[in-house]
């Protein structure tokens, strides 16, 4: 398995160089973009999509860094302007695929939020907005990562099965998130790793528990509501080791059945805990022996 960590919270403060800088000196040469980790050209560039954003002055810093590019992500489907335009929605996922190439990346990372809020997913819809980006993804071997999220149609397992199944394609595929599982209230290891096992192409790494400031949690760290058996309690995302999900198994399982793909830490904090949350982060990955 190979190891990256995510460029999202770092976006907030930190420009691509300097985050290079971080992620590289805990010995990690991989990183998962996101539209804010690369320099917008344009004064209207949404922190959603990649339009307006130097895609060039971004390869060049990641080749001078010697880093490569595990994922990009995009978040057009939490905004409700983007997600709106079903469209110009299927236009951004299509020239995030075209960024993926740009960068030497073989996974899109997406959501489908706004496209269907539903318990039970809106095919129709998933598949109008996702269509032409799987289908330049097959042309490109670029595989698109459909992740899990507490507040849509991919908060079941079951769901997240329906969507990938509809697409009827190798290149439509999840990102699999123990921790988001969670947060919906559902069982997110094992049984939904067992559930979507021949349909995983990519994992994000973090851990999480019912927020409690009494016992000494912080806002810092404090996600949204969580739905499903755990509703209306907030998730609170704590350092991986110190969690409520099995990541311990979630990795062992991974390795015992053969997935050779990407695992990124994805640090849910503010900028200013984010060192604090690597540093305990990659040394718990790297004490195992699966990297």
């Amino acid at each position: 398995m190979k190891l990256a960590v995510s460029g999202q919270v770092f976006a907030i403060k930190h420009g691509l160089e300097e985050t290079l800088s971080i992620i590289g000196s805990y010995g990690i040469r991989t990183i998962e973009i996101w539209p804010g980790n690369i320099p917008a050209v344009e004064s209207d560039a949404s922190g959603d999509t990649y339009e307006g954003r130097d895609i060039g002055a971004a390869k060049k810093l990641l080749d001078q860094y010697g880093f490569t590019v595990s994922c990009v992500s995009m978040s057009g489907a939490f905004n409700t302007k983007i997600s709106a335009d079903l469209d110009g929605y299927a236009k951004a996922l299509l020239y995030t695929v075209k960024v993926a190439k740009m960068l030497g990346a073989k996974l899109v990372n997406h959501y489908c939020y706004n496209l269907s809020l539903d318990i039970h997913p809106n095919l129709d819809r998933i598949q109008q907005a996702m269509t032409p980006a799987v289908q330049l993804a097959e042309e490109e071997g670029i595989i698109l990562c459909l992740e899990n999220e507490a507040h849509d149609a991919t908060q079941t397992p079951e769901g997240m099965l329906a969507i990938v199944k509809s697409f009827n394609s190798t290149c439509f595929q999840t990102n699999f998130d123990a921790t988001n599982y969670y947060h919906a209230g559902q069982e997110g290891f094992p049984y939904a790793y067992e559930l979507l096992k021949p349909y995983i192409a990519y994992v994000h790494l973090k851990n999480g528990c019912v927020y409690r400031p009494e016992t000494g949690h912080s806002q810092d760290s404090k996600g949204t509501v969580m739905t499903g058996s755990l509703a209306p309690n907030h998730i609170y995302y704590p350092p991986i080791p110190e969690g409520a999900v099995n990541i311990d198994g979630v990795l062992a399982s991974l390795k015992r059945d053969g997935y050779n793909g990407y695992c990124t830490i994805e640090p849910h904090t503010t900028p200013e805990l984010l060192e604090y949350y690597l540093k305990v982060e990659t040394a718990y990955v790297k004490e195992r022996d699966y990297f």
